[in-house]
């Protein structure tokens, strides 16, 4: 158990309030009464409980908004998990969460709900950026207002934050060509099926794909990238339409809605060999099915959880974040799980 200020107090022979005085270096106490107490508090390995101190001081409730780009997919329902976790946590220190959600990478919306979180009360917000000129001033103007906004999955360049929670998106795009490359033996050729690069992320993410491609032989060849949409029936049609278009793929590096993917695979029927982006329920279902082969995660419940864990704790705590926090990514065969 931890040493809390009744033992000290206890130890000393003195008030609890006399060892708060003698802590907080506060005056109407004896120097050698508080030197003996912090001496004690020390040896005790006595730790201040600074979520519990700062909302003592404090009357009021705190309010946070999590403000999300699209809404309904497995991804963002999976980051959701974590959010949850995070608030079953903070609702006990009279936190509370109000979930928003945008459509499709619209920025009017998205810069809407940020203007509506903050009129309902919001005292920080978590958000995941579209990557526009029209979000970075929002959160530049934010920013200078002292108003605490932490980037969930995602970053904007150049453009201030209390923290970015994110994978390093670059890397899994290189992941993603290296895992390929060593399936492959080095031979074939490979389509990548991504999501919009209105998200910083999701740009990043190509990027590394691109640039994994460019630096080894020629034997091994990266045909196409292809955007899609978040509109299952147009990204059916799409992904059907550029398959067709490129009959000699073998390979296909896929990030997006599983049903959409397994769809596609009924209609074409043809075999691929598939590296898919991020675990769900669903998708480990299909990897165990054999139906993708293998998985790169970006712990996405993860990232939910600490992107309201640190706005909680600077809220009630002041603790600073780090600017930037990178969650590990991880590569996943049906070997190994369940």
């Amino acid at each position: 158990m931890p040493t809390t200020l009744k033992d000290i107090a206890m130890a000393a022979g003195v008030s609890i309030g006399t060892v708060e005085r003698a802590l907080k270096n506060r005056d109407r106490i004896n120097p050698q009464v508080a030197e003996h107490i912090r001496q004690l508090a020390k040896e005790m390995d006595y730790h201040p409980n600074k979520i519990a101190s700062g909302l003592v001081n404090r009357s009021r409730k705190y309010k946070i908004a999590v403000i999300f780009h699209v809404s309904g997919n497995e991804f963002w329902d999976d980051v959701l998990k974590g959010i949850h976790r995070a608030e079953k946590k903070i609702k006990d220190y009279g936190v509370s969460l109000q979930l928003y959600f945008g459509k499709d990478f619209d920025v009017s919306i998205q810069l809407s709900l940020i203007d509506q979180a903050i009129a309902e009360g919001a005292n920080a917000i978590v958000l995941v950026p579209i990557n526009s000129p029209l979000i970075a001033k929002r959160i530049r103007q934010l920013h200078k207002e002292n108003f605490p906004v932490v980037f969930l999955n995602s970053y904007l360049n150049r453009v201030p934050c209390l923290s970015a929670i994110h994978c390093d998106s670059y890397r899994t795009g290189r992941m993603a060509g290296m895992l390929v490359d060593r399936l492959s033996q080095g031979c074939g050729k490979v389509i990548a099926l991504l999501p919009s690069s209105k998200v910083l992320g999701n740009n990043l993410r190509k990027e590394g794909i691109i640039e994994y491609f460019k630096a080894i032989p020629p034997t091994l060849t990266l045909e196409k990238i292809v955007e899609l949409e978040n509109i299952p029936d147009h990204d059916i049609l799409t992904i059907q339409k550029e398959l067709n278009a490129y009959p000699q793929v073998q390979y296909i590096i896929y990030c997006g809605d599983l049903d959409v993917f397994l769809s596609c695979m009924q209609r074409v029927n043809r075999k691929y060999t598939t590296i898919f982006y991020d675990l769900s329920p669903q998708s480990k279902k299909a990897l165990l099915n054999r139906d993708i082969d293998v998985i790169i995660t970006q712990s996405q419940q993860e990232q939910g959880y600490q992107a309201v864990n640190v706005v909680f704790q600077y809220l009630t705590s002041k603790t600073v974040p780090p600017k930037e926090l990178l969650i590990d990514s991880q590569i996943i065969f049906k070997e190994c799980i369940d």
